[in-house]
């Protein structure tokens, strides 16, 4: 598996989702302000704060994707024997990335979940080895590979 190219898509992945925030934060804030010729009257002025309650949390994810951004181009994708950021891990066929959290996505044909070292997955995963058995939730998993 090449990892450099794990990490790329990781980083496209990013940077599309920054892209989708902020079009849909501009998207928002077009419909949604008032403008100040505008007639205003008190039912105006709630919708209004719930517009920038909405919009601070479009932003939020904008920036949530940035710092998941930065967070993976500082991880060291070299191959390991131990998990660790930057990991591949499989598990019951399932591959994780220890990076960010990320939801499935494919690579190659290969389907991924990315996880983060404050997932509590990681947390019984941090320094295994292939082989090594972990308890998650109540049940036991045996590590299949590690990368």
């Amino acid at each position: 598996m090449d990892k450099n190219k794990l990490k790329q898509a990781l980083i496209e992945l990013e940077k599309h989702h920054i892209t989708e925030a902020e079009v849909k934060y501009e998207e928002f804030l077009t419909g949604n302000l008032l403008q100040k010729n505008d007639v205003v009257d008190d039912d105006d002025q709630s919708h209004h704060r719930q517009s920038i309650e909405i919009s601070d949390q479009l932003e939020e994810q904008a920036h949530v994707h940035a710092e998941h951004l930065e967070t993976i181009n500082k991880i060291s994708f070299e191959s390991t024997d131990v998990v660790k950021p930057g990991a591949v891990v499989n598990v019951n066929g399932r591959c994780m990335i220890v990076a960010v959290s990320k939801s499935h996505f494919n690579i190659d044909g290969r389907d991924f979940i990315g996880i983060s070292v404050q997932a509590p997955i990681y947390q019984s995963l941090k320094g295994k080895k292939a082989g090594d058995t972990f308890t998650f939730n109540g049940n036991t998993f045996t590590i299949e590979a590690v990368n």
